[in-house]
């Protein structure tokens, strides 16, 4: 049952980290990977109880990420601010999602940590590293905006952020499957 779970996690940030976009539409839709999550927290609920806290705030969360399966395509060349056809409702909406989001992958992790205790003392340590790489990306991306009207820096910086987010997606999948075996 456990391995079930982490699978599903596992299909569940595949789909949250992965963001292509082909004329406004997310051909990956972030909801897909929040129903993910919550059959994964389902499975796992009985091992700890931030499974349960992570599955209260998945579900607001499946609900805001329809509202990212179509953003319109930005025009023109330049640095553009894009508020999204709801405008600054689309702003308290990306607000509301990033912290629901943090607070999500916060217990999933504290959720494995308590699975692992005193049994995998490595998994342990892992599940907090991740948290902390993944909550320092988050920190970098909204820092993006900021460095975004920095000339010459801003390209080197998304660029650099863009990589780091690929092999960090790629290195909590792995954890997440290696959990799955050993939990």
């Amino acid at each position: 049952m456990n391995q079930k779970g982490f699978t599903q996690l596992y299909w569940g940030f595949l789909f949250i980290m992965l963001d292509f976009r082909i004329q406004g539409v997310d051909i990956l839709p972030d909801i897909v990977g929040y129903i993910f999550f919550a059959s994964g927290f389902r499975a796992l609920a009985s091992n700890s109880e931030y499974f349960n806290k992570a599955s209260g705030l998945n579900i607001p969360m499946i609900i805001l990420s329809i509202f990212s399966i179509y953003e319109k395509p930005v025009q023109g060349s330049g640095i553009n601010i894009n508020f999204g056809a709801s405008g600054i409702l689309g702003i308290l909406i990306g607000v509301v999602s990033l912290i629901l989001e943090l607070s999500i992958v916060y217990y999933l992790f504290m959720g494995i940590k308590e699975m692992s205790n005193n049994v995998y003392q490595d998994i342990y340590e892992e599940a907090d590293r991740r948290w902390s790489q993944y909550l320092m990306l988050q920190i970098a991306v909204l820092l993006g905006f900021i460095v975004a009207f920095i000339p010459v820096v801003n390209f080197v910086y998304i660029i650099g952020v863009f990589v780091a987010s690929i092999i960090l997606m790629f290195i909590i999948l792995g954890f997440l499957k290696r959990c799955g075996e050993k939990l």
